[in-house]
């Protein structure tokens, strides 16, 4: 499956040819990813991201998640997807990262809206959410720029390497959408 985003960026849902460069791109941005992203430090090889890609098919296919590439010009620059997808309450939980130096370009956010269309008319989802670290400025920004609603604070909702950081939550509702 493939959503096009615009004339050079496309999603792609994931598949086994994206296992090295998965790993290149989480290798060449560890400092970056790692900020807040707890697996960077547990993929060290190709085949750590082999099978991290495998079992993000199986639960692509199982509908517990749509976990796709984020492609610009034909290489693969960062991941994105819905997860966590509760269907008896319509529920999924949308996450991304990205290269560092693609960053500020709006790829996320509008990688984001086509996956939120995605999410509520093909998935028929009914409310879609957004962790973020309460400190990660960056990713905060991208559903406050898509009118989602800040609903609260997560207290130590994620452990991060060594320590349990706070989280905001968002969400958007398919009625939120005009």
């Amino acid at each position: 499956m493939i959503i096009n985003i615009d004339e050079n960026i496309k999603i792609e849902l994931i598949n086994e040819n994206h296992s090295q460069p998965i790993f290149d791109i989480v290798d060449k941005n560890r400092i970056h990813l790692r900020q807040w992203l707890p697996f960077v430090d547990r993929m060290q090889t190709v085949e750590f991201a082999e099978n991290f890609v495998k079992g993000t098919m199986q639960r692509n296919k199982d509908g517990n998640e749509f976990a796709f590439v984020i492609i610009e010009n034909d290489k693969v620059i960062g991941r994105i997807g819905v997860y966590k997808i509760d269907g008896q309450n319509k529920i999924g939980e949308i996450g991304y990262w990205l290269a560092e130096n693609l960053q500020g370009k709006g790829i996320i956010t509008k990688s984001c809206k086509a996956l939120i269309d995605f999410c509520f008319s093909d998935l028929q989802l009914n409310r879609i959410e957004i962790k973020c670290g309460t400190e990660n400025f960056k990713s905060k920004t991208i559903p406050e720029k898509l009118n989602f609603t800040r609903e609260g604070v997560i207290r130590e909702g994620e452990l991060l390497y060594d320590k349990f950081i706070d989280l905001n939550l968002y969400s958007l509702l398919k009625i939120d959408i005009k």
